[in-house]
């Protein structure tokens, strides 16, 4: 059973060559993976806006800045307000800007990794099915080819009858 089931596992060396050529084609590049991690870091908005009646947000204000939030007049928009509305702009505390960036680095590295993985299935596919064009129009002409032959039996059967 065992070996069998070796027989089962074993993959043709041209098929493994093939699998491993292809693999190889999508492999990660190191430097387009920091390509993309660096520019999703230079979209990342290290600011929060809010905005509410006055009376809320500095009830807001005094968590927030418990919580590290800091507030920049640099920073875009830092105040936008009038009678009845208030808009200021804070910086987010700094272990929230590493987390979320953290979590943005994984999410570009999975990113590029699952568009690679798709790339290479698609590649796969369009592979299976010209594999599986080629066996049905080898399939055809093998029929043909046994139905020309029964043909010609066939005929040399019934020219063998008439003489």
């Amino acid at each position: 059973m065992t070996t069998k089931k070796k027989q089962f596992n074993q993959i043709d060396p041209e098929l493994q060559t093939f699998i491993d050529k292809i693999a190889a084609k999508y492999q990660p590049i190191p430097e387009v993976l920091q390509r993309r991690i660096e520019n999703a870091e230079a979209r990342y908005n290290r600011y929060q806006n809010f905005a509410d009646i006055p009376a809320r947000l500095v009830d807001k204000f005094q968590s927030l800045i418990l919580e590290g939030w800091r507030f920049q007049l640099a920073g875009p928009a830092a105040v936008i307000a009038n009678p009845s509305m208030i808009s200021v702009t804070l910086q987010k505390p700094v272990p929230l800007i590493e987390a979320e960036l953290k979590e943005l680095r994984s999410k570009a590295s999975d990113s590029y990794t699952n568009e690679l993985f798709a790339a290479m299935e698609r590649e796969i596919d369009e592979l299976i099915q010209q594999a599986a064009e080629d066996a049905q129009r080898k399939a055809e002409e093998q029929a043909t080819a046994e139905q020309a032959a029964m043909r010609d039996r066939l005929r040399s059967l019934l020219n063998g009858v008439k003489a």
